[in-house]
């Protein structure tokens, strides 16, 4: 276990070792590229010289700790006898727990992403269940105001028929009563010349009288 542990412990050395040599590259790039600067930001450069003289000063001591580090790893290795072969070993395993690391958090990714899409399942589920219900409650006040407009339609029907049979029967009335009325103006114009002739035939016969009673009167007096 001491043999695995120092193997580790060394190859998170190198590997600390390797990215501070490629920042210390890209650092000397960048000042490269900014030599030929010139102007007043040099003024800005030279009053922030002292901070970064400090911070210069850390990355030295930091660089010295990690020597002493490494030192101390070939120290151990030599002490534990590890070899190339062990130490690739525990590189091998170390790239193997990084891969199965990747593979855990691509797995809980994964399942967080699964967890999300079952949830907006469920509430995409629960919306539509709400629509549904929605569109029933919908179609049965559709269907209750359906059913009162054919009500309300078989009623005004039914009284349009009460009425045309009113109409037809006042129409009937109507004939009828023209018909006795032409009946009765026949009958007073029959009546009215009866009448006349009775008048006539009246005074007729009271001329005839009248002259019975002049002849008679007159034979009278002659005897």
């Amino acid at each position: 276990m001491a043999t695995v542990s120092v193997s580790y412990l060394w190859i998170a050395l190198e590997v600390e070792a390797e990215k501070r040599a490629k920042g210390k590259k890209g650092k000397k790039k960048k000042k490269g590229g900014e030599a030929g600067a010139a102007g007043p930001s040099q003024e800005a450069e030279v009053g922030a010289e002292a901070p970064s003289e400090a911070a210069e000063a850390a990355k030295k001591a930091e660089e010295e700790r990690m020597i002493r580090l490494l030192e101390k790893c070939h120290e151990e290795r030599i002490r534990f006898g590890i070899t190339a072969a062990s130490q690739a070993a525990a590189s091998a395993e170390v790239a193997q727990a990084v891969r199965l690391d990747a593979e855990a958090d691509e797995a809980e990714e994964e399942a967080e992403a699964d967890k999300a899409e079952e949830v907006a399942a469920v509430a995409a589920l629960a919306a539509a269940e709400v629509a549904r219900a929605e569109a029933r409650a919908a179609h049965a006040e559709a269907r209750a105001a359906h059913g009162e407009a054919k009500a309300a339609f078989e009623k005004i029907k039914a009284s349009l028929e009460e009425a045309a049979a009113a109409l037809s029967a006042t129409g009937s009335a109507l004939e009828g009563s023209e018909t006795a009325l032409e009946g009765s103006e026949t009958a007073l114009e029959e009546a009215a010349a009866a009448a006349e002739a009775r008048g006539a035939a009246a005074a007729a016969s009271m001329a005839r009288a009248v002259a019975a009673r002049v002849a008679a009167d007159a034979a009278q007096e002659r005897s």
